[in-house]
Order: structure tokens, then sequence, then C-alpha cells
């Protein structure tokens, strides 16, 4: 069982909707404990969380459409599974990370878990992340890297 499942969610072909993905390939390259498994999940939340039952603890990035500006950083809980305000609008994909976790708290225990959302600048054709969503990758890469300090 790992202890630790962080999920990068995002579709690198879409400029900032990539920065889950991007996030995870620059985490793989940092040491990392070995009860900590990365995983792509590209732009299927529901896919990817069926790994989520083998965790002690998810933690999950994507980019938020939070109203803030481009770069912003959210830190959401498992606190706020239940609140109504997290909803599809906070997700560029179809199905959010937010209902995915939502349905597999309705089928059985979800594990406790963090979500970092990243405000786009651009959500355009293009490979390439905005200077202010590429600034927010390596912030949280620090929070994560504090997070796990403190569960592991």
């Amino acid at each position: 069982m790992a202890k630790a499942l962080i999920v990068g969610f995002g579709n690198l072909l879409m400029g900032d909707d990539g920065a889950g993905i991007h996030l995870i390939r620059k985490l793989a390259k940092q040491p990392l404990p070995a009860q900590v498994e990365l995983l792509d999940g590209g732009v299927n939340s529901f896919a990817a969380l069926t790994e989520l039952r083998y965790a002690a603890q998810g933690i999950f990035i994507d980019t938020m459409i939070g109203g803030g500006v481009p770069g912003d950083i959210y830190r959401l809980t498992d606190g706020h599974l239940d609140n109504q305000s997290c909803s599809n609008a906070l997700s560029v994909h179809e199905f959010s990370l937010i209902d995915s976790l939502r349905l597999f708290k309705q089928m059985g225990e979800v594990p406790s878990f963090i979500i970092y959302g990243i405000e786009p600048a651009t959500i355009e054709l293009g490979m390439e992340l905005s200077p202010q969503v590429t600034l927010a990758v390596d912030k949280v890469i620090a929070k994560i890297m504090e997070d796990l300090n403190s569960i592991m």
C-alpha cells in the first residue's frame, strides 16, 4: 500500500491545463520517500482515482478556475468535499475532480486528501505553461514536500 498517492491532472496540449502533469514530471526528479507513488492522471479523474483505494493519503494537482489571478494556488482538503460551492465551475474538465471524489465517497471510504488547484492564465492549444503558472507549479511542489514531511 502506498502511503501517499500524488496525482497530477491536465491536458499537456492545452497550455496551463497541463500544470498538474508538468508538476508530476518535475516532482519525479526530486528525491521522494519510497512510500510515495506519482501518477499522471491525464484528464480522466475518475480512472486515476481508482488507485486512491490503495493509499492512506491523496494529493491531487489540477488547474482550477476559482476567480483569482493567474498563478493563484488553491488548497482544498477532504473537509471541502461536501461543500456545494465546490462545483464543476472549479474544474476545466467535464467530470471534475470534486465530482469524482464525491462519487468515490458514496461508494466507500475516501482517504484523507489535499487538492492543489492552480488558476490558469490561458487554456489554449500549446504545450508551454504561462510564466505565472510555471511559478505556481514550483510553489506547489514546495508545499507538497512540506505536506509529505508532515504525513510521513
